[in-house]
């Protein structure tokens, strides 16, 4: 086994903290089957709207100062990278207002009237929220799953004695992904490694049917220097969208995230 897949193995068996992970032969379909069923679900959930409350610690923020941020939202995501999210204050005020369409963002803040446009940054969302991911990252997360990058390459798999498995795939380029499905096909955990970045972690929990599927309302984040827990209500699939959603003008903030 090379040292990569060992040293995963190792750290699913830790976290698992009881089940043992026993590594599958190379010709057990499990691992395909969930490959192969999670890549349809991808295809299959192009957007989202939801209410939500977000919850984000940091270990460190400007001046090394840690930060606490606690909010309830209303939000819509689209794929690949559309993303609006209105912080909402007491009686369903708009206080903040985010949206990106994947190029440029605009950024507006009721109280102050502040308001800020221009080109899509990666470090948008460590600035507004403490959290290093990307808003494509970010929607893809919300979805249930990011889709995998084409070059991964099954490296090997595991499954515990609950009935879970685990999926380990690797890039020519050194791309890492890590999924940990339960026994009833489930997506529970999404690790990503990529060179020259820090490794991050989505953790799935209290699925609940939403048009016919089985969607995690409860998303955990941890990026090693932030963890940020969303939970989600009032979940749309696929919701029919204004064209306009994901910009603003500056001038006016229109509640789109409620719809119509």
């Amino acid at each position: 086994m090379k040292r990569v897949g060992l040293a995963a193995a190792l750290l699913w068996l830790a976290a698992c903290a009881g089940p043992r992970a026993v590594p599958l032969a190379p010709d057990d379909p499990r691992p395909s089957a969930l490959l192969a069923a999670f890549a349809q679900q991808a295809d299959g959930r192009a957007s989202l709207r939801s209410s939500a409350r977000l919850a984000v610690d940091t270990e460190s923020g400007k001046g090394a100062v840690p930060v606490r941020l606690r909010a309830r939202q209303r939000m819509v995501v689209e794929r690949p990278a559309n993303l609006r999210i209105e912080v909402q204050g007491m009686l369903g005020a708009t206080l903040a207002v985010l949206a990106t369409d994947g190029s440029e963002y605009a950024f507006f803040e009721t109280g102050s009237r502040h308001f800020e446009r221009g080109p899509l940054t990666r470090d948008l969302l460590w600035r507004i929220a403490g959290l290093e991911l990307e808003p494509d990252e970010i929607v893809a997360v919300v979805l249930g799953g990011p889709r995998l990058p084409p070059d991964l390459a099954l490296r090997a798999a595991y499954a515990d004695d609950a009935g879970g498995v685990q999926v380990e795939l690797e890039g020519e380029t050194g791309t890492r992904r890590a999924l940990r499905f339960d026994a009833a096909g489930l997506l529970r955990e999404w690790i990503a490694r990529d060179p020259e970045r820090a490794a991050w972690t989505a953790r799935y929990d209290d699925y609940a049917d939403v048009s016919g599927q089985a969607l995690a309302h409860k998303v955990s984040i941890d990026t090693g220097s932030a963890r940020a827990v969303l939970q989600l209500g009032e979940v749309e699939l696929n919701p029919s969208l204004p064209a306009d959603i994901f910009r603003l003008d500056g001038l006016a903030v229109r509640s789109d995230a409620e719809g119509g």
